[in-house]
């Protein structure tokens, strides 16, 4: 189970794969698979509509997300949140069919596609963009304090995941599956220590400038925008077909 935890560390981390693409491509491709997952949500007339659209918007995602880390490593990364998914998903038949509180059966599985779908694709901000890049355009619109609080709190997600698997796999081969609760000692030394590390450095040297170039236009920017066209088109479709 820890290993999961740092695979999926992974998929919060930026990717340097899609920078043959100009950041405008890229910010542009992982705002717009955040719109269409919200207008999916709030905007499907029935079930199935959104059953439809949740298949074109993942097989987007998948693609483009495989581009990056590789099909082996995307479903790696997937397999706690389709754990989550399943477990959930049984709870609530299981709800169901004893008599308590649940949902329609009929919108379990719907829901569980949502859960899966969703986290890939708010994951895809942090593997399109980098931090530079986040911090330039930040503070282009004259926010550079609140640039740097925000990319010190994203840098500090997949750092955490990372470490905390490091930490249940040391206890885990020490204490020999026992004794779990011990994680929280290095996890609090970790705590210390990058906190430590981040004032001694701003006392010494100041919090970094990273800034970036912000690209506007690359040649492969052109195959991007196609295909986030044909699944803007194809999202859209389904509303007019018969479902």
């Amino acid at each position: 189970m820890w290993r999961v935890l740092r695979e999926l560390s992974y998929m919060l981390t930026y990717s340097k794969k899609l920078e043959d693409y100009s950041t405008l491509a890229r910010t542009l491709a992982a705002s717009t698979i955040i719109a269409l997952l919200l207008i999916t949500r709030f905007l499907s007339r029935n079930i199935l509509t959104e059953i439809v659209r949740l298949t074109l918007i993942f097989s987007f995602e998948l693609c483009l997300a495989s581009h990056m880390r590789g099909i082996r490593g995307v479903l790696a990364g997937l397999k706690l949140i389709v754990v989550f998914a399943i477990t959930g998903t049984l709870v609530f038949y299981m709800s169901y069919l004893f008599g308590w509180l649940a949902p329609n059966p009929v919108q379990i599985v719907p829901g569980a596609l949502r859960l899966v779908v969703l986290f890939l694709g708010f994951s895809l901000p942090f593997q399109l963009i980098s931090l530079r890049e986040l911090r330039s355009l930040m503070s282009k619109l004259s926010l550079d304090r609140q640039a740097l609080a925000l990319s010190m709190m994203l840098l500090q997600i997949p750092t955490t995941l990372y470490c905390l698997s490091e930490a249940a796999t040391t206890i885990k081969l020490k204490y020999k599956g026992k004794k779990p609760y011990k994680i929280a000692v290095p996890l609090t030394l970790l705590s210390f220590l990058t906190s430590r590390g981040l004032a001694e450095s701003y006392s010494i040297y100041g919090p970094p400038t990273m800034d970036a170039k912000l690209t506007m236009y690359k040649r492969k920017d052109v195959y991007l925008y196609s295909l986030l066209a044909t699944l803007v088109f194809g999202v859209a479709l389904v509303n007019v077909l018969p479902l």
